[in-house]
This record gives C-alpha cells, sequence and structure tokens, in this order.
C-alpha cells in the first residue's frame, strides 16, 4: 500500500516534465525513503516482551547445587544472569525458630551467551573477613556466630565456616567456599574460571558437626560448554598401589567416615525443670513407748511379818534382805489395864487373886 501512493505520486511530478518536476522528484524521494523504510522494519518486527536480567524462579530439578541425600529439600530455585556469572540460590526447607531463610548460594565465573554480555557483571572479587562478617550479620541477624580457625577440606577443597546458637534451641552454621585450580595448572588458556559456594542453615536439635554434613556431601551440576573452563584443576592420579597386587584393600565402616549424610550425633535428653521443694519444718513426733513384755513370775519367799507381845518386848531378828526398812515411827507409852478379878482395898492398894 505504501509503495502504491509513492508510485503514483512519482507519476503525478513527472508529468510536469520539465527540470522543476525532475528536482521535485529528487527531493521526494529523500524525504520518503525514511518513513518507508520504519514503516517496513514495523512490518517485519513480530513484537512482544523482551525479558530482562531480572531473577528467574526456576524448578528445583533445574538447580547447579544439590544438597546431600536425605536433605534438607530443596524448595525453590532463584537463578540470576549477570555478564560473566551465572549465580544461583536454593532455598532449603526450614523449620528453626531463626529468622532468615536457609539456602545453598553458588556462583559460577565463566564465558557467557551473547544475548548476555550487555548486562552487568557479578564482582568476582576474593573473600575478606570484614566482608564475611557483613554476610553473617545479613543471613543470621540476631545470632551470635563465631569463626572457626580449623582447616577443614571436603571433596572440592578448603572451606571455612562460623557456628553459633539461633533462637531457642537452634544451631546456625554460615560456611563458605572458593573453588578455583592452582596458579601452575592456569596456564594455556586451560583450568579457568571460579566457583563460589555459601551455606546458611538453621536447624534444631542438632549440632554444629551435623549441619556441616552439608558442605562435606553436597553435588555441584553445573558447568560451562567451554573446553577450557574447569576450576577444579588436573584430576589426580590414583593411589601407588591401586590395582596392584600385594596391596590389600579392606572394607571400611562407619567410623571412619563421620561426616556421611543422615550420621547425627545423639542429642541429650532434655533436662525436666521441677518446682524447688518447700523446705517445711519437721518435728519429731514422741514415739509410743511399748509396755515391757511380761517377764515370768516368780514366786518370792514369803515376807516375814513379827507382831510384838504385849507384855514380851520383840526380840531382835534379823531383817532379810529384801525387806525394805520401815520408817521411823512416834514412841507410844505402854498402858497397863488392870485384870477384872482383881479387888481394890481399903488402903487404896490392889489386891490379885
Amino acid at each position: 500500500m505504501v509503495w502504491s501512493y509513492v508510485i503514483r505520486y512519482a507519476r503525478d511530478l513527472a508529468s510536469i516534465g520539465n527540470v522543476a518536476g525532475a528536482a521535485a522528484i529528487k527531493n521526494a524521494a529523500f524525504v520518503l525513503l525514511p518513513s518507508i523504510a520504519v514503516v517496513l522494519s514495523g512490518c517485519n518486527n513480530p513484537g512482544g516482551i523482551r525479558p530482562s536480567g531480572a531473577p528467574k524462579m526456576l524448578p528445583p530439578e533445574e538447580a547447579l547445587i544439590f544438597p546431600p541425600p536425605g536433605g534438607p529439600e530443596i524448595i525453590s530455585v532463584i537463578n540470576r544472569t549477570f555478564s560473566n556469572a551465572v549465580q544461583q540460590d536454593v532455598i532449603l526447607r526450614s523449620d528453626a525458630r531463626t529468622p532468615g531463610q536457609n539456602y545453598l548460594k553458588i556462583e559460577l565465573f565463566g564465558p557467557q551467551r551473547a544475548e548476555d554480555t550487555g548486562k552487568d557483571g557479578l564482582s568476582s572479587g576474593s573473600l575478606r573477613a570484614s566482608s564475611i562478617s557483613r554476610e553473617i550479620r545479613a543471613a543470621v541477624p540476631g545470632a551470635s556466630l563465631a569463626t572457626s580457625a580449623e582447616y577443614l577440606q571436603n571433596a572440592y577443597g578448603a572451606f571455612s565456616y562460623a557456628s553459633g546458637r539461633g533462637s531457642g534451641d537452634d544451631t546456625c552454621i554460615y560456611a563458605w567456599q572458593h573453588i578455583r585450580s592452582p596458579v601452575d595448572m592456569r596456564q594455556g588458556f586451560k583450568n579457568l574460571g571460579r566457583i563460589n559456594v555459601t551455606l546458611r542453615l538453621c536447624q534444631s536439635g542438632v549440632t554444629a558437626r551435623d549441619l556441616l554434613t552439608v558442605m562435606y556431601n553436597y553435588t555441584i551440576t553445573g558447568s560451562y560448554d567451554a573446553e577450557g573452563w574447569n576450576p577444579y584443576g588436573t584430576a589426580q592420579k590414583p593411589a601407588e598401589g591401586m590395582g596392584r597386587s600385594g596391596n590389600p584393600i579392606y572394607p571400611v565402616t562407619a567410623n571412619e567416615f563421620p561426616m556421611q549424610p543422615g550420621i547425627q550425633t545423639p542429642s541429650r535428653p532434655p533436662v525436666q525443670q521441677t518446682s524447688r521443694p518447700v523446705m517445711r519444718q519437721v518435728v519429731a513426733q514422741p514415739q509410743p513407748q511399748l509396755p515391757p513384755e511380761p517377764q515370768p513370775i516368780i514366786n518370792p519367799a514369803p515376807a516375814r511379818v513379827v507382831i510384838p507381845s504385849p507384855t514380851v518386848a520383840s526380840p531382835t531378828i534379823a531383817r532379810p534382805a529384801d525387806v525394805p526398812k520401815p520408817g521411823a515411827r512416834a514412841e507410844t507409852r505402854r498402858v497397863v489395864i488392870p485384870s477384872p478379878d482383881c479387888a481394890s482395898s481399903g488402903e487404896g492398894s490392889q489386891r490379885c487373886n
């Protein structure tokens, strides 16, 4: 339709047949050609929304790093694309009381696709103690985590961690690892690239040793499709005695691999808080006295009773030892009563037959 208007307009100008008409045709061509190009480009563009470099939600199966078998479970994956790297936050299930979200974060630095070169680049500077402290405070707010001075190493190399107590009976760790091939292997555009791994994990009823099993047993599943990209370095040679006679290899036991997934330190039984007993004054109650046991009856010797004669003085008899001594008695006067057979004389004397 646009071309039909252009041709009709050119014919009208050509009918003039003079120099002025030719100049007008030339000026019209310069004016109409840019507008025609814009119209044609609009007809060829299908339209639609162009996705930006904003974070995207991916299903768990598209994660570039996986926790060990047995958990913690992957909830979702947040993917970000930069001009020099790909970053994923693998969100893990959390049942802790400490505020924040458990996650495994991975950053893979390497050659990107052409459509990602125009975006901002991800900083790949070395890890510093000051930056790690800020990350710990942001990842585990309100908890006091202390950095461990132990040298630890998993299948990908050395790593560090900080651990401490969270809210309630939660134990929290924040671990980080920088994976890169040694300097002597990065020659001739080989063994290039790097990977950063960060773990934030809080769980109740466990120890820091139990949480470290995630750092010892996670798996990186993503890589760049480039010949020189290999942050792990050249593979090591097998042991000298591997596959040779005279070097027996025996089965291992679970005690030789204490950081295997699923092995947890047995927790102590919770201490039940009991109320303090009330101190009461104990009054000693008198014990009832039982009657003495009956003794066998023994017939004692009969007591001697001495009856004094009214006229004869009492004979002196030895007092038995078992007879108590009588008390002192008051002395009485003896009264003589005359016999009725006696008669009185005139002289006042008494005479008895």
